[in-house]
């Protein structure tokens, strides 16, 4: 039988959940190695913090581990995500996290920004549909089958309109009506999508090049200068989360180095955002992303409609699940009557 999964592979954070159970985990990847983690003792390794995965005969460390312990770790940034293994190896570590059989089937519903739709079918032929995967379980090697027997690719932000209309089952619980813009904020780019009275609208739906990438490069900036403190962009994570850093040990307070980063940040995108639509049109604006959660505050007060939605940063991820229970179970239910 198949699992529904909805996933989103986000330039910074990849989302997964297949309803009973999620996950979110960096977009990092590196060579790694299947030898099990030695734990000290007062540290209980959590599966997301410890993903490692075997492909085609290649190692990877994925998220947390790999900027823990890859020398060469990166987190792929192009418009394509096709110079290297990076998006297939992120997708197969998401799915693992789900395996708890030899052979494993899912229905994977996922976005693409919709400035990047007309890459729907090389993401699908990236992706392939049978899979031999090799993984690290209660510190044993094992290997597993993952298949993908469909694979559905709608532009990103609709996921976050699913989140706030439909339930888990893929039924409609919340219909909203009228004029309705998705701003959902990511690492790399802030993708806008146009929905009126229930339907999509391309002709007014965009893909900036604007996200928190941006804060992380300032802020990167900032602290080899403050503080002689060298860090990859991939590392902030937790910084700018938490708003300190550890220098010699030591923390220190980098919420006004993040705080004023933001602002400027958020000040570009209104900019971009008046630009591209004609705001006092939409009945209502609903942010969503990491970048949402991270730059809420000081954009809605320039939206008198806005209003972030209730998990900004898995919304996506949510809604692609509740449509694939829509697409999939109500559907074929329907038809079985």
């Amino acid at each position: 039988m198949e699992r529904y999964i909805g996933l989103d592979v986000g330039y910074g954070f990849v989302k997964v959940t297949d309803g009973d159970n999620g996950y979110a985990f960096p977009s990092v990847v590196g060579e790694g190695d299947l030898t099990p983690s030695l734990v000290t003792g007062y540290h209980k390794s959590q599966r997301v913090a410890d993903l490692r995965i075997g492909i085609d005969g290649k190692v990877y460390f994925v998220g947390k581990l790999a900027i823990r312990r890859s020398s060469l770790a990166y987190r792929g940034l192009s418009a394509t995500r096709s110079e290297g293994e990076d998006l297939r190896v992120l997708v197969l570590s998401a799915l693992s996290l789900f395996c708890n059989e030899p052979t494993n089937r899912f229905d994977v519903v996922t976005g693409l920004p919709p400035g990047r739709l007309h890459l729907r079918e090389e993401l699908i032929s990236q992706l392939g549909s049978h899979h031999r995967v090799t993984v690290v379980r209660d510190r044993r090697i094992q290997d597993i089958d993952i298949t993908i027997n469909r694979i559905e690719v709608v532009p990103q932000p609709l996921g976050t309109f699913w989140a706030e209309t439909l339930d888990s089952w893929g039924q409609v619980r919340n219909p909203l009506y009228g004029k309705v813009g998705i701003v959902d904020i990511g690492f790399k780019t802030t993708d806008l999508a146009a929905i009126e009275d229930g339907e999509f609208i391309p002709e007014k739906t965009r893909t900036i090049p604007v996200g928190l990438s941006s804060a992380y490069s300032d802020l990167s900036d900032k602290l080899l200068v403050e503080h002689g403190l060298e860090k990859e962009t991939y590392a902030l994570d937790e910084a700018f989360i938490r708003g300190t850093v550890n220098v010699a040990g030591r923390p220190v307070d980098i919420t006004g180095l993040r705080d004023k980063t933001y602002e400027s940040l958020a000040t570009k995108l209104l900019v971009e955002l008046m630009s591209t639509w004609q705001v006092p049109e939409f009945d209502k604006s609903l942010i969503s992303g990491g970048g949402g959660a991270a730059l809420g505050k000081y954009i809605l007060p320039h939206l008198p409609q806005g209003e972030m939605v209730s998990d900004p940063v898995t919304a996506n991820s949510i809604g692609f699940l509740n449509w694939a229970n829509r697409l999939w179970r109500v559907n074929l239910e329907a038809d079985s009557e």
